[in-house]
């Protein structure tokens, strides 16, 4: 649910108390006898998931899975967080047969979710009904999108970056935490496996009619610190000491929703000889993140600690990028010559692809406590230093690159640069910026033309699984930039699961849409099923499930080619499948006339969002046939003032799809003789104009048909 139902609901209901108010009863309710067990229940009730290896999915209710009535993981542990506070070991030793305690639960926490949002609705101001807020006052809204905000990384990911992040710290973790980060991955792996067998246990029982006391939930969230001293020894006791949290008396400076919560630093609870895991996710969370705080109180490590922050962020994004569009076409820590500086710019990874260039700039930079908690001048700063900067670091070299300037790889050697880029700023964060997409329509101050890709690494990485295509991920970064202003989500998944599903493009007669989160679904199925250790196809997405020939074989051919002929690809998925069937409607018909009456060539040629393309049909492949259909592009490229347009040639008389592909891409200029040759190209093949619809509620480009005879 969007942000402003959300708030429709709440003013529909009594207003809530203070936040203080209501804390302080959630307080009272994690410290009521037997909470820990009843805590155990909600784990049970919302945070199990179910899938089904046969069929590749996950088959809790969606309707309930995705809905704000479960219980969110901040809220969950808000819970364990209050609930630690205690002086009483009843928490725990206590269990109750009946209570009210997950009713309160929800109420209490619905309030306190209906209280956040109240003190959120100045933002809207004068404004109200749009989604953005003002920006002087985004802070109270920010804070509730980014402490509900859907999680970005999943548990696959957070082991693998978890390696990866803090591989070099090894020697100041062995000094300071007993350990490097390996063994730290390890021993969580190790009990989650067990939680995740003991649970399964339960489900399976359950299944067969068994009940189980809250307790019986409690004990399948447990493991004894015996086991771990077994197979980890020492080991497990530095873990321990770094991940555990004593069960009573502890996390006392948590005195507000929004203060630090200890036990999300440190998410097991110690309940003497076994420890209690309330929440998998976050424990695995944990390890991305709780080094960065034991690092940043030792403060002569923090530089060396920021450099390897820096370092680890660049080589990962480099690498899954590369995992797509090869070593060949990716660069890091590029250097911008414009003639009058040997580093007008630097540029963290280039991505050169044909005549696209994306453009990525890498920023560790986490969201401070203090904007947590709603202060807009903190946010302001946070989003200045992880957003704004790295896009308008971006934006600059974008235009460097746009006017000429060299690009220098890491040997000093210059790298070859496309005449007419098309340029795409990408910003890749390194921790989760949770509501970012909101909150840049309303903080960032933009390019002109030129919307921002803002993706963190868990989001980078899951895209570049499901789009493992260049043409595919070029063009999902296209249509991405292309809805910024006109589309909104909590979640980048819920793009990606509509791009997969029905291509992500705002609807012709609406002028702004909300993405749900059931969008994500087909993404949670795919990157859930690595989670689960279970090999499952990747979900083909609508332009892979495209079927219109002879269009599908000419996508399938250039999706592969050469670099230089993604244009085509990109330019002819932004038509609508209508569109596209009335193309290939017209290919087949050209086809089919040159068979039948012998003529040399005839030609059609549309507009695209980038320029044009003309695809003749022709009787020999041979030189004068090829000149023939470049002069036809020629034309159309001066008369409609384009600085691209691009020529395929389909020769009958082949089995091939096409024969030929000439890209005519330069800076279109006023030429006389250009003009000149335009006459007489539309002389020489009969060329004339006829408008025709292509598609409903698609462009009407016009289609020029020219035909020379025998």
């Amino acid at each position: 649910m969007w942000l402003g139902e959300q708030m429709d609901e709440t003013k529909q209901r009594p207003s809530p108390r203070s936040e203080q108010e209501i804390f302080s009863d959630l307080r009272s309710l994690a410290q009521s006898d037997g909470a820990l067990h009843e805590i155990s229940a909600l784990v049970y009730r919302d945070w199990v998931t179910n899938y089904d290896p046969k069929d590749g999915r996950i088959t809790n209710d969606p309707d309930y899975r995705l809905s704000t009535e479960r219980l969110h993981k901040n809220e969950l542990m808000l819970l364990v967080g209050l609930m630690v506070q205690s002086n009483s070991d009843r928490i725990y030793s206590v269990v109750q047969e009946e209570s009210e305690f997950a009713a309160l639960a929800d109420k209490l926490l619905r309030e306190l979710h209906d209280r956040i949002n109240f003190e959120a609705f100045p933002a809207f101001g004068a404004t109200a009904g749009n989604q953005l807020g003002e920006a002087d006052a985004i802070g109270p809204l920010a804070r509730e999108a980014i402490f509900y905000g859907a999680e970005n990384f999943y548990v696959h990911q957070l082991t693998r970056f978890t390696r990866l992040r803090y591989r070099d710290d090894a020697i100041w973790l062995l000094q300071n935490a007993g350990m490097s980060i390996r063994p730290i991955i390890d021993i969580a792996t190790f009990i989650m496996d067990r939680i995740n067998s003991q649970m399964s246990a339960i489900g399976h029982y359950r299944s067969q009619g068994q009940v189980f006391t809250n307790a019986d939930l409690t004990n399948s969230l447990l493991i004894a610190k015996e086991d771990l001293r077994k197979k980890f020894g020492a080991k497990a006791d530095a873990f321990i000491a770094k991940f555990v949290t004593p069960a009573t008396a502890s996390n006392i400076q948590f005195d507000s929703p929004f203060a630090v919560n200890g036990v999300a630093i440190a998410p097991i609870i110690d309940l003497g000889d076994v420890l209690y895991v309330a929440n998998q996710y976050r424990l695995m969370e944990s390890l991305y993140e709780s080094p960065f705080y034991w690092m940043g109180l030792d403060k002569a490590y923090v530089p060396t600690m920021a450099k390897n922050r820096g370092a680890f962020l660049e080589k990962t994004t480099a690498e899954i990028l590369r995992s797509v569009f090869g070593k060949d076409h990716v660069f890091e820590n590029v250097i911008i010559d414009n003639g009058t500086k040997n580093d007008a710019g630097e540029i963290d990874v280039l991505v050169l692809y044909g005549e696209f260039v994306l453009i990525v700039q890498a920023k560790s930079k986490r969201v401070t406590m203090k904007a947590r908690a709603g202060d807009t001048d903190a946010l302001k700063a946070d989003f200045k230093g992880a957003i704004q900067d790295p896009y308008q670091q971006a934006l600059s070299c974008a235009n460097l690159v746009k006017s000429g300037a060299s690009c220098l790889g890491q040997n000093g050697r210059p790298i070859e640069m496309p005449r007419l880029p098309r340029l795409f700023p990408v910003v890749v964060l390194s921790d989760p910026f949770p509501g970012a997409t909101f909150i840049s329509r309303t903080l960032l101050t933009r390019g002109e033309n030129i919307a921002p890709v803002i993706w963190d690494l868990g989001v980078l990485d899951c895209i570049a699984k499901m789009l493992p295509k260049p043409v595919d991920l070029l063009f999902y970064l296209q249509c991405r930039a292309a809805v910024f202003d006109t589309m909104g989500s909590d979640s980048e998944y819920n793009y990606l699961g509509y791009h997969i599903s029905h291509k992500l493009a705002l609807d012709p007669e609406a002028d702004f849409m909300m993405l749900d989160r059931d969008f994500a679904t087909v993404v949670d199925d795919y990157m859930m099923a690595t989670d689960f250790g279970i090999p499952v196809a990747r979900p083909v997405g609508i332009l892979e499930r495209l079927s219109i020939p002879p269009v599908t074989e000419l996508l399938a051919i250039l999706k592969d080619a050469d670099p230089r002929l993604a244009s085509v690809v990109v330019d002819l998925y932004d038509f609508s499948s209508a569109a596209l069937e009335d193309y290939a409607a017209v290919i087949v018909q050209i086809r089919d006339e040159v068979r039948a009456t012998g003529k040399a060539i005839k030609a059609f040629s549309i507009p695209t969002g980038s320029g044009g393309i003309t695809y003749a049909v022709v009787q020999k492949h041979d030189k004068a046939s090829l000149r023939s259909a470049e002069v036809i592009g020629e034309k159309h490229k001066y008369d409609t003032k384009s600085d691209r347009w691009y020529v395929i040639v389909d020769c009958v008389h082949t089995d091939n799809p096409i024969d030929a592909l000439r890209p005519l891409v330069y800076p279109w200029e006023e030429d006389e003789d250009q003009a000149a040759n335009s006459l007489v190209a539309s002389s020489l093949f009969n060329s004339s104009v006829q408008q025709r619809v292509m598609g409903e509620k698609s462009r009407t480009p016009p289609l020029d048909k020219g035909a020379q005879g025998d």
